[in-house]
């Protein structure tokens, strides 16, 4: 037995020695992990970072407002009267330039869209949305039919009145 416990003592500290071994190299293998998961997280960021302000730098959009349409609309038991202001919205402000010179035909396309609306139609909660995308596509259309140009990206109803 005296042989026995001089073995185990013997390997005591080559068992210890092994265990730190393992340890040292488990904490150190993931510190380099938590470091290079850092780095790259770091780097996605910056890039991201650098993506926005190139975003932010070529798409600021240009507006060209488009001043007091006023239309007669037709009502259930009487004529209806409605203003309204818009601005067009481009990223590109030649396509803006392109409008400016077919500004008759875009104010034309814009009247006859909303002398074809009733009253009642656009007296209703949330007729916002679908009039700005209707008076986009009007506009969009003549554009392309006159210039072969998209004109605009989106319509913006500044003011709206109806009486």
């Amino acid at each position: 037995m005296n042989d026995e416990v001089k073995a185990t003592k013997s390997k005591l500290p080559l068992i210890i020695a092994a265990v730190v071994l393992v340890v040292a190299l488990a904490g150190g293998g993931g510190w380099w992990y938590f470091q290079q998961q850092a780095k790259q997280q770091a780097e996605q960021q910056l890039a991201l970072a650098e993506s926005v302000s190139t975003a932010a730098l070529v798409k600021k959009p240009v507006f060209l407002p488009l001043t007091k349409f006023v239309v007669s609309i037709p009502g259930d038991d009487r004529l209806h009267y409605l203003m309204l202001e818009l601005s067009l919205m481009s990223y590109n402000q030649k396509q803006l330039d392109t409008v400016q010179e077919y500004m008759p035909v875009v104010r034309n396309a814009v009247i006859t869209l909303l002398s074809d609306q009733h009253y009642n139609d656009l007296a209703q909660p949330g007729v916002m949305k679908p009039l700005q995308l209707a008076l986009r596509g009007a506009i969009q259309t003549v554009m392309s039919d006159m210039a072969n140009s998209n004109g605009i990206d989106q319509v913006l109803i500044t003011k709206m009145v109806i009486q």
